[in-house]
């Protein structure tokens, strides 16, 4: 087997290898998911994060997206974004809009062929409500929270995926919203993609809720009180077209097998009662 040096015009140097095996490798070694999809790092001075792209979907991804949008209501269409650069340009683009509407988002700090760099906006929201002990302190943040979404709605917009580890708390006490990759409004109406957000940020709240059905009533009611927009109906009908999932935890018997199926349950049951 002879290895080629080939003169590239960057001034990197490219190896022509026959051999498949030895091919595979040096492949791997250049494959730009080889590097963190979110890495920490300084720009212009100031903290901020990268954030690449997932691979592109497979194929079967994609088809099994458009199986699901036949047998599903649209509002539980899946909105996975399909991954690729397309997708981190069209949170770019989102950040922009959520920005000049004054919602506390990471700002858009350059846009490259490979990736974006974004504002660091502080910690974790879910991680900070982990560690503290304080349940009436906890349980105000997700009321914050969930003013927070009234906002974002209020501007004529839905976040796509609401969940509180997708949010943030800076030293200021100000909480950000994250990853705005997954635009709902693609695939159903944006009273549909709003109620959805209602549903997926209670369902977040619920591993900190000590009553999780009367203290998921409460955010909810935080919501309709001031919301100016009325999703009402479309909240009701996800919780119908939800029914089905709910019973099927309770027959068995597995609402507490995880947070994830815990804060469905919950969130559906809180919907149900609409």
């Amino acid at each position: 087997m002879g290895l080629d040096l080939l003169g590239c015009s960057s001034g990197a140097v490219q190896i022509n290898i026959g051999h498949r095996k030895y091919q595979r490798i040096f492949k791997l070694m250049e494959t730009p998911p080889l590097l963190p999809r979110v890495e920490q790092t300084i720009f212009d001075g100031q903290p901020a994060w990268i954030k690449r792209p997932e691979e592109t979907r497979s194929s079967r991804f994609v088809i099994l997206h458009k199986v699901l949008q036949h047998i599903m209501p649209k509002v539980l269409h899946p909105t996975g974004a399909l991954g690729g650069m397309d997708a981190i340009r069209q949170e770019a683009r989102r950040l922009e809009i959520f920005g000049a509407a004054s919602l506390p988002v990471p700002k858009v700090l350059a846009l490259t062929e490979g990736s974006v760099v974004l504002s660091d906006t502080g910690k974790q929201l879910r991680g900070v409500l982990s560690g503290m002990a304080d349940a009436r302190l906890k349980f105000a943040i997700l009321e914050r929270a969930m003013r927070g979404l009234v906002a974002v709605h209020a501007a004529g917009l839905s976040h796509g995926r609401p969940f509180l580890r997708d949010m943030t708390v800076d030293a200021d006490d100000t909480l950000h919203f994250l990853d705005l990759e997954e635009d709902p409004t693609a695939r159903m109406t944006l009273e549909d993609a709003q109620a959805r957000d209602v549903w997926l940020l209670l369902s977040s709240c619920t591993e900190f809720c000590e009553e999780p059905f009367k203290d998921l009533n409460h955010l909810l009611d935080i919501y309709f009180s001031e919301c100016q927009g009325d999703i009402s109906v479309n909240l009701s009908a996800l919780g119908r077209a939800l029914r089905p999932y709910r019973r099927i935890i309770s027959v068995l018997r597995v609402k507490d097998v995880s947070k994830d199926v815990t804060g469905a349950y919950w969130s559906v049951r809180v919907l149900e009662n609409l």
